[in-house]
């Protein structure tokens, strides 16, 4: 182990107390007036109560490009989840910002047109795996726990988004369709609702039929404002069903027996689509 050498000034927001495998996802050189992944390099005068812990000697210091880079994808990704999201680090979106940053293979910035949905499917895949304890049955980003057909489609490889398994693009290679059925699916929907909600512009189609899915249906699946169908039939949500979906105009499909749910659909939902 070796104790850091850099007290903070302040606790970083991304203390962990699990080991990291980098000191800091992003050491700046100057606070940040953006509540995120950044820490400040001025001095304490009290040492961490907690040594970083690395598996091998310090890297190189990152160069002044890729802290930008790191700052700016950093606050791209506050901006769709919130920063108590991107702060906390057992949070999937903290662990899909980790990904982008560290360890996938494009190497986005945040101007890459495909950001956005490149972190919200990788915080959808976190959020329904347990943070990547878990497995899914088809195309998990572990290759010695899940099959694939093609490497190209599993989550996390190296490919376009638009090539992981159940996601369809359109021409401009936005997201309209996520289809991932009977796959093993677990957490709940409030965890990556905020992410979905980014896709709305272009995303008609939801479709979780027959995983572990729980919780309620958050409200916040009325700001799907383009979605023409949803299912969620046969997963283990609880609860009633929001009157938010009456919000979406286009629906014409709403499936949601087999769970765990109770009362009744808001009569509002039934709009002439429908």
């Amino acid at each position: 182990t070796m104790p850091s050498t850099m007290p903070s000034v302040m606790p970083s927001v991304i203390s962990s107390a699990i080991p990291s495998r980098v000191p800091s996802l992003i050491p700046s050189v100057i606070p940040s007036g953006v509540p995120s992944v950044i820490p400040s390099n001025t001095p304490s005068d009290t040492h961490s109560s907690s040594p970083t812990i690395t598996n091998a000697p310090s890297s190189s210091p990152i160069t002044s490009v890729e802290l930008q880079r790191r700052q700016e994808m950093a606050a791209a990704a506050v901006a769709v989840s919130g920063s108590a999201s991107i702060d906390d680090t057992t949070t999937p979106q903290h662990k899909a910002l980790e990904w982008l940053l560290l360890d996938d293979d494009l190497q986005l910035n945040a101007s890459s047109p495909s950001f956005e949905q490149r972190y919200s499917m990788s915080t959808f895949y976190f959020a329904t795996t347990n943070n990547g304890q878990n497995t899914w049955i088809n195309c998990g980003a572990d290759s010695s726990t899940s099959s694939c057909s093609s490497e190209s489609e599993r989550f996390l490889s190296s490919s376009s988004e638009c090539d992981w398994f159940g996601i369809t693009c359109n021409g401009n290679g936005e997201i309209t369709k996520i289809d991932i059925r009977e796959n093993g699916l677990t957490g709940s929907l409030p965890m990556f609702i905020k992410e979905l909600v980014s896709l709305s512009s272009s995303l008609e189609v939801l479709r979780f039929s027959k995983n572990a899915l729980s919780s309620t249906i958050p409200t916040e699946i009325g700001q799907l404002s383009n979605l023409q169908s949803l299912f969620l039939n046969n997963n283990n949500l609880v609860g009633t069903i929001p009157t938010s979906p009456e919000n979406l105009s286009k629906l014409t499909t709403f499936s949601v027996g087999n769970n765990g749910m109770d009362g009744t659909i808001p009569s509002g939902i039934f709009h002439p689509t429908l």
